[in-house]
């Protein structure tokens, strides 16, 4: 396989990805409050303001009282990595991160 098959099959996975987000985050919160029932999973960036592109990345925030490595592995276990950013914080982090952010999606 030469470079330009890879970079258009990246493409194609992420566009698959992007087409079903909805899908993807009903996946990650069902998998996160498997662990943690309370957890808060919003989407935020550029994805939620309609202004991505397919290389962009799809910016997830969780809010849990888990330890941000545990969750990490969960997701990435069950086959949750790029293009999925996961920004794990306490829920006394989490005011002060979605209001740097700004606009925030619960998922």
């Amino acid at each position: 396989m030469i470079w330009e098959d890879i970079i258009i099959e990246e493409a194609r996975r992420r566009r698959k990805i992007f087409e079903n987000l909805d899908k993807y985050l009903v996946e990650i919160r069902d998998l996160i409050k498997a662990y943690d029932r309370d957890a808060e999973i919003y989407l935020f960036g550029s994805v939620l303001e309609s202004r991505y592109l397919l290389s962009s990345d799809i910016d997830i925030l969780i809010v849990t009282s888990m330890d941000p490595g545990k969750v990490l592995a969960i997701l990435w276990n069950n086959g949750f990595e790029d293009p999925f950013e996961f920004h794990i914080v306490s829920r006394t982090q989490a005011r002060h991160f979605i209001k740097k952010v700004g606009k925030v999606r619960r998922c």
